[in-house]
């Protein structure tokens, strides 16, 4: 049991909030003096030993022959209480351990975010450990094969990147080539459409005027028969003109095959170079995460070594606090763990049974006003 500070209500020693005034109760201190409401219980003879009074008015229980040394001045505060009191102490004790419960889940869920916070500050100040050894070109014989890891792993990571550029080079040359063939083909069927259309045309009226030929005068033709040369020149030019028609036809589908290979060979090239570099970003992050992995090794066993070195100095220091700032975050874990084992059902049990008779005595009041 604990004296709130504010009102001198013995709380329990898990309560964080006084379960008398709701305000967040913490102990007396050995040189403060009481508040007032429990300076006027415990009488002015004994404001001098307000320290002993309260510890012994608040505290636990004590053997018999502590309370025959007891002032006489407490006799009032250990008096028994009335079923109201205790009912009402019952009662603010439900609403405290509700209160505590839930501020205690919120500095609990506070305390992890900023451990875990300080966990991945600690894990970058290895890494800045690690890569100031490297650049320093600082030796020991126990860095040796960690520091010669790093430098394979550097040439590794310089020979991915050169590739993955080549392949990034590759990929618009030959986007661009086969953008530029695309086009070509492309413009190439539109002039044999083109001139498909025209000697399509050129066709039509060759045989619109030969018709207009062949008709009698008097049914709008022109006079006069054409002779027989006349007609084999005429069928020997739509015979021409068909055939080139043909040809044309046949160029043009054929133009458009190349064009749809072309635009397939395009997609092809353009997913196999996707997916090469594809593979070398994915191999650059491996190596990435691989190299962060051991900067953070070699900066760990440098820390381990206590490296004698300027550039290394601020770099422990500031490990050594993340460290201490861990190590008090858990003990303030482990403090709010262990502040749930003292919870007295007896007195939560009695609380609720409280707050349930009196719901069920309003309910049934307002159901009988309301009949």
């Amino acid at each position: 049991m604990r004296p709130c500070a504010h009102c001198g209500h013995a709380n329990a020693d898990h309560l964080p909030y006084c379960a008398a005034c709701g305000k967040r109760s913490r102990a007396l201190g050995a040189s403060e003096t009481p508040p007032p409401q429990l300076a006027a219980r415990l009488g002015p003879a004994d404001h001098g030993s307000s320290g002993f009074a309260a510890t012994v008015a608040l505290g636990p229980a004590q053997p018999g022959a502590a309370w025959g040394q007891a002032p006489t001045a407490l006799a009032p505060v250990l008096a028994p209480r009335s079923a109201w009191t205790r009912a009402r102490g019952s009662v603010a004790y439900v609403f405290a351990t509700i209160r505590g419960r839930i501020d205690a889940e919120e500095q609990r869920r506070n305390l992890i975010s900023e451990r875990e916070g300080a966990r991945r500050m600690a894990q970058s100040t290895l890494v800045e450990l690690g890569h100031a050894v490297l650049v320093q070109a600082i030796e020991a014989p126990r860095l040796r094969e960690l520091t010669e890891a790093a430098a394979r792993l550097k040439k590794r990571r310089e020979a991915v990147a050169a590739d993955l550029a080549a392949a990034e080079r590759f990929q618009a040359a030959e986007d661009l080539r086969l953008g530029l063939l695309e086009a070509s083909i492309e413009n190439e069927c539109k002039a044999y459409d083109h001139s498909v259309a025209e000697v399509e045309q050129t066709l039509r009226q060759s045989s619109s005027e030969r018709q207009t030929a062949q008709q009698p005068p008097e049914a709008g033709g022109t006079p006069g028969s054409p002779s027989p040369s006349e007609k084999m020149r005429v069928d020997e030019q739509q015979r021409a003109l068909r055939e080139r028609a043909a040809a044309l036809r046949a160029s043009s589908m054929a133009a458009r095959a190349r064009l749809e290979q072309a635009v397939a060979t395009r997609r092809q090239s353009a997913g196999a170079v996707a997916a090469s570099v594809a593979g070398h970003t994915r191999e650059r992050a491996a190596i990435e995460e691989e190299s962060r992995t051991l900067t953070a090794r070699i900066g760990a066993r440098a820390l381990e070594l206590r490296l004698p070195s300027p550039h290394l100095l601020p770099g422990y220091e500031r490990y050594d606090r993340l460290q201490e700032t861990i190590r008090a975050q858990e003990s303030e874990l482990a403090r709010l763990e262990n502040s749930k084992s003292g919870l007295d059902r007896r007195k939560l049990a009695a609380g609720l049974a409280v707050i349930g008779a009196s719901a069920g005595a309003l309910i049934i009041a307002l159901w009988a006003l309301l009949r």
